[in-house]
């Protein structure tokens, strides 16, 4: 069996008789990060998996505690990409961009996607065409 160490070796470390969620825990750690610049605005947040080994709880855990800085507009979620930093200016559209190689890779996958059903039509149309040599 393989055990993979935690990337960060910060722990959540709270006093027992705190009331607040761990999410909430969660939350507040990020939020003070992000306010030191440390991820800067625009950059990717660790991985919910990264996040959960880090503050060793479930990642449904962390991801309420994401929720908050959604609701609060200090990060925002990139569907199959991540979590970003939002830019202070409003403008974090750098964080939705996927970089240059990604969406040459994307294109070559949805153009041989497109000749391989093209061929598809092909052979349906010759199959109409003549129906009895099918």
């Amino acid at each position: 069996m393989i055990v993979r160490a935690p990337r960060y070796d910060r722990r959540m470390s709270v006093p027992p008789d705190d009331p607040r969620t761990k999410a909430s825990r969660i939350a507040e750690i990020l939020r003070t990060e992000i306010a030191s610049g440390q991820p800067g605005p625009g950059r990717k947040l660790q991985s919910l998996r990264e996040l959960a080994d880090r503050f060793q709880v479930h990642p449904v855990t962390v991801t309420k505690g994401l929720q908050e800085l959604i609701d609060e507009g200090l990060i925002r979620s990139v569907p199959n990409r991540g979590y970003f930093v939002k830019d202070d200016t409003g403008n974090d559209s750098g964080a939705a961009r996927p970089a240059a190689s990604d969406v040459r890779d994307e294109i070559k996958a949805l153009t041989s996607e497109l000749q391989r059903l093209a061929a598809r039509v092909a052979k349906l149309e010759e199959r109409a065409d003549h129906p009895g040599s099918a």
